[in-house]
């Protein structure tokens, strides 16, 4: 079945790379104009919106620091501005485990930093959102593997975060629902993106790699698919759910 969202808007975070760019570019294959939303890289961000044009869609790009709650705004507001409203879509995928660190090696800024990254600036973004977001909108949060067992090594603050997006996933389909905007998340294992080329070394994507049934990593494009998913209607009867796309390396 085919999943058509012609006519609809999208705002897709932390889309320069990814699991946000193979999304934003899943959208606009089945039919979204999209909002590519960056922090630092730009160049990426731009081959993330050639892409999308290359299906015949509009691409707009917006940059904003997500940890404070008024670049975040200023952001969203732009991404309406030029993509028009209602927004239909939002993706919260922004987010970085930012550095590995043993607890009795953490810091408060560090602790801080994580946290604003990967747990408030979804809060920010769906609430600079909501006023734009029309009847029968869509959220999907981007969990983690993490959220489920605690993250890898030096990663419990990214767990926390992570947690804490599936928490807010539930609350808000909760809370959204007699708005008929259903709330969803994915929680993505062990991915082949620049997030591991950068905080895992192969030798640590090895013994990852042994312990997933499949054995293999996933693909960005995998998670997308889920994403598309929850965005069509396939998924209209979904809410409040965090699907898990880790190849069987964790069982809910």
């Amino acid at each position: 079945m085919e999943i058509n969202l012609s006519g609809q808007r999208a705002i897709v975070t932390g889309a320069s790379t990814g699991i946000g760019r193979a999304t934003a570019i899943a959208l606009a294959e089945a039919g979204a104009d999209v909002a590519v939303h960056y922090g630092r890289s730009r160049k990426e961000a731009e081959e993330t919106a050639r892409a999308i044009e290359s299906h015949q869609r509009r691409a707009v790009i917006v940059q904003g620091d997500f940890r404070d709650p008024e670049s975040t705004g200023k952001a969203v507001e732009l991404a309406v501005a030029r993509l028009g409203s209602p927004i239909d879509i939002l993706v919260n995928n922004a987010g970085s485990l930012i550095a590995r660190s043993p607890l009795d090696e953490m810091d408060a800024e560090l602790w801080q930093e994580v946290i604003a990254l990967n747990l408030s600036s979804v809060f920010f973004a769906t609430k600079a959102a909501l006023p734009h977001l029309g009847a029968g909108a869509r959220i999907v949060n981007i969990s983690s593997i993490a959220a489920r067992h605690g993250g890898g090594p030096g990663a419990f603050a990214y767990a926390a975060a992570k947690g804490g997006v599936m928490t807010l996933t539930r609350g808000w389909a909760k809370e959204l629902a007699p708005r008929n905007i259903r709330v969803n998340a994915i929680a993505p294992g062990v991915i082949e993106t620049p997030f591991h080329d950068k905080f895992s070394t192969p030798e640590l994507l090895e013994t990852f790699r042994k312990g997933i049934p499949l054995g293999r990593l996933g693909t960005a494009e995998e998670c997308a698919g889920a994403v598309l998913y929850l965005v069509s209607p396939l998924a209209s009867y979904v809410t409040g759910q965090s699907i898990d796309i880790n190849g069987g390396q964790w069982f809910a």
